[in-house]
């Protein structure tokens, strides 16, 4: 399982927020709302894993959304789901290749 304080120490992640694919809150950094946080998160990931297997892709297992100002990258591993608040938008690319490819496995 990825470290949660390791991704909310990446460059230009602002909170990290760790729940699961029903909504419960398990663990945040640098967010004040974590829970419900965690509940939103639940219900998007579930239902784009459920998406994902009804068009063939399998259960999807990273999420990235930006806008100009922020983006958020969602990371469903198991049962568990991270997300992390990104700014500026512009770097949730960053984000996701270093989620995507840890050095050293770390993240």
């Amino acid at each position: 399982m990825r470290d949660l304080h390791a991704i909310a120490r990446l460059q230009d992640v602002r909170s990290a927020v760790r729940g699961d694919l029903a909504g419960g809150f398990l663990d945040a950094v640098r967010e004040q709302d974590g829970e419900a946080v965690a509940a939103v998160m639940g219900f998007v990931s579930s239902a784009l894993v459920q998406a994902g297997d009804r068009l063939g892709l399998g259960a999807l297992r990273r999420i990235a959304v930006s806008g100009e100002a922020r983006g958020c990258v969602i990371v469903v591993e198991g049962e568990q789901v991270i997300t992390a608040a990104v700014e500026p938008g512009r770097a949730v690319a960053a984000v996701e290749k270093v989620l995507e490819n840890p050095v050293d496995g770390k993240v």
